[in-house]
């Protein structure tokens, strides 16, 4: 009998040491990424680019906005356009950028199922650290009114939100997106903060150049930007912003 109490005892023992070491494992899944990223979207500061200050809100001058000489409105109709990470029924997207302090801003994207950006179906924002202008560049090439000089900058990818409203954009979130928040698929309507680092560390170190100038009708922010080194000049990647 006494035998029996014993192995008794002794199964009921392992049994909650494999169940405490489990919950761990899972406790430990969802947690070691996550980091706090409060009030990512909230203009804050300034960011000083030679003679020029950067600071607020600025909208993405897209296409549409380019070729109709009109002010930047961020809205994209997409129906036409490859665009990456573009939904199933996504018609428009809408890109914004704001300077949250001296050193950091955040990048914001939506997608939405009208061209007119109005009803969304998900979104994600990623802010950016540590920002640090440097050297100025000349010589740039001019043809697309971004002006032909501009100034080194370096930055860290810090943290994010994302959301899908819709199942179908949590879907393509969960299969283009899923690498920036480590594989931890997404919830719809639930927002997901996430690291662009491992273990509570920034991410990679971006490389850029930035440009300001007002025309008399506008201010514009121009740049860009790429984790592979530092960009020579502002070629196809580069985006012009207003505010």
């Amino acid at each position: 009998m006494k035998k029996i109490i014993f192995w008794t005892a002794l199964i009921s023992v392992l049994g909650l040491l494999i169940g405490a070491c489990a919950k761990r494992d899972d406790d430990t899944a969802t947690t070691q990424f996550s980091v706090s990223c409060e009030d990512t979207t909230t203009a804050s500061g300034s960011i000083t680019i030679g003679s020029e200050t950067i600071s607020g809100t600025y909208l993405w001058l897209t296409y549409t906005d380019d070729t109709n000489s009109q002010q930047a409105t961020g809205c994209q109709d997409i129906t036409s356009i490859n665009y990456y990470g573009t939904p199933t029924g996504g018609q428009s997207v809408l890109k914004k950028r704001i300077v949250t302090s001296s050193t950091s801003f955040v990048d914001y994207e939506a997608f939405y199922s009208d061209t007119a950006c109005t009803s969304r179906m998900g979104y994600m924002e990623i802010r950016y650290s540590n920002v640090s202008v440097g050297d100025p560049v000349s010589g740039l090439d001019n043809s697309s009114g971004q002006g032909t000089s501009g100034y080194k900058v370096t930055m860290n990818e810090d943290c994010g939100r994302v959301m899908g409203d819709t199942d179908v954009m949590t879907g393509e979130y969960n299969t283009s997106r899923a690498y920036m928040y480590k594989l931890n698929p997404l919830t719809t309507g639930t927002e997901r903060v996430f690291g662009m680092g491992y273990s509570g560390a920034l991410g990679n170190t971006a490389y850029g150049i930035w440009g300001a100038g007002d025309n008399g009708t506008t201010y514009s922010f121009h740049y860009v930007e790429s984790t592979e080194g530092q960009p020579s000049d502002w070629g196809n990647d580069g985006y012009t912003t207003q505010r």
